[in-house]
């Protein structure tokens, strides 16, 4: 007899709000209310309890979280959705063939001598060993990098001054082992992107247990450091911010695979309009226009180094490189050329007269309440000042 996919009792029209009358809720029937007066929180039995149903069916809470497709996430924001929109244009319009090369990293040295180039964004997937422990029986022969392996990696030689690393670290130690590779590496933590994982094609009743981990992991975090410094106010040739968010709800791999979200490409193409983009560790699956992917998991190679370079020299054949303090001008050829639609619509930081008159409205609100005002309201990051 085939297993329902919700406990008993379970309704996946979503949960009623502590205090929320029934017929307040937009995500369709709920069971009506007969033990008190509305706006009292309801009862225990009344309440639609996402943990006790993962225990009893393996759904995860995260499952029942509705219009995850970027489509319907941006269909009430008419700007947002064109911004979107024209900003998948350039980057397509914009991206380098697909260059992919199969090796062994950790007897392949990084070096702009063989690529001929420094990269503008990295993204780096490690065999961590977390990955062996979470899925027993299955990945018991998966071939994993020691933290000493991986941090040795010559990242600091292949990166250019500024550009972006994103680094996967699965969701245990390897949150405080990649801040010291990106440290090592001459970055700066800036951001923590979080992959929170569903498992509608694969939920199990039973429960996994890793002897490593006190909780049911479901969620992965991938490190973005910056090397050098950009400024939303004047390098908006350089990076376009709070175009997507921190999170990423996807659907997880199935048991034992380490494959990441897609989602995780969009992010970086809508931030960082560097073009030179390398992905380490990378498989057939992850081989992408815009990217060059390297690995041992690829199947074959088609790199070429004077090839891929030619994609972003200028009229004299020279490849932009970074250095002595200063970021490139907007004309370099290996940006991506925004547009006059793009630059109208994306998110930007305030004029410094409008900050100062931000300043000055705070500062009168706190008066009148009688609290004391903050000397800086609003200290933006130091890479995004």
């Amino acid at each position: 007899m085939p297993l329902s996919i919700h406990g008993p009792g379970f309704h996946a029209s979503g949960p009623v709000g502590r205090g929320t009358p029934p017929d307040q809720n937009a995500g369709g029937w709920v069971p009506p209310r007969n033990n008190g007066p509305p706006g009292k929180a309801p009862s225990r039995g009344e309440q639609n309890d996402y943990s006790q149903n993962f225990v009893d069916t393996g759904m995860r809470p995260q499952n029942f979280i509705r219009e995850l497709e970027l489509t319907n996430v941006v269909e009430d924001y008419p700007k947002l959705r064109e911004l979107i929109q024209k900003k998948d244009e350039i980057v397509a319009k914009s991206a380098s063939p697909p260059m992919y090369m199969k090796c062994n990293l950790q007897e392949f040295e990084l070096s702009p001598e063989f690529f001929g180039t420094k990269f503008d964004v990295i993204l780096v997937d490690p065999p961590w060993e977390e990955y062996v422990h979470r899925a027993p029986g299955v990945a018991d022969h998966m071939e994993y990098w020691t933290f000493e392996e991986i941090i040795n990696l010559k990242i600091e030689a292949i990166a250019d001054t500024p550009s972006f690393i994103f680094l996967w670290v699965g969701d245990g130690v390897g949150l405080k082992q990649g801040r010291l590779c990106l440290k090592k590496w001459g970055f700066r933590r800036c951001e923590d992107i979080c992959w929170v994982k569903t498992n509608k094609s694969n939920a199990t009743p039973g429960l996994r247990h890793d002897s490593h981990t006190l909780f049911q992991h479901s969620k992965e975090h991938c490190l973005m450091g910056i090397k050098g410094t950009v400024r939303r106010s004047t390098d908006g040739h350089i990076i376009h911010a709070n175009i997507d968010t921190d999170v990423i709800i996807a659907e997880e791999p199935p048991y034992g695979s380490t494959q990441k979200p897609e989602d995780m490409y969009r992010v970086i193409e809508h931030f960082s309009l560097g073009r030179r983009r390398l992905e380490l560790f990378g498989e057939d699956h992850n081989i992408r226009s815009g990217w060059l992917t390297a690995g041992k998991g690829l199947s074959s190679s088609n790199f070429n180094a004077e090839a891929y370079i030619r994609n972003f020299a200028d009229k004299d054949g020279k490849v932009w490189q970074g250095g002595g303090g200063r970021n490139p001008p907007p004309e370099a050829p290996h940006l991506v050329v925004t547009t006059p639609d793009i630059e109208a619509l994306r998110p930007k930081s305030p004029m410094k007269n409008q900050q100062q008159s931000i300043s000055i409205s705070l500062t009168a609100a706190n008066s009148s309440n009688g609290r004391p005002a903050s000397a800086n309201p609003s200290t933006p990051a130091p890479w995004a000042s």
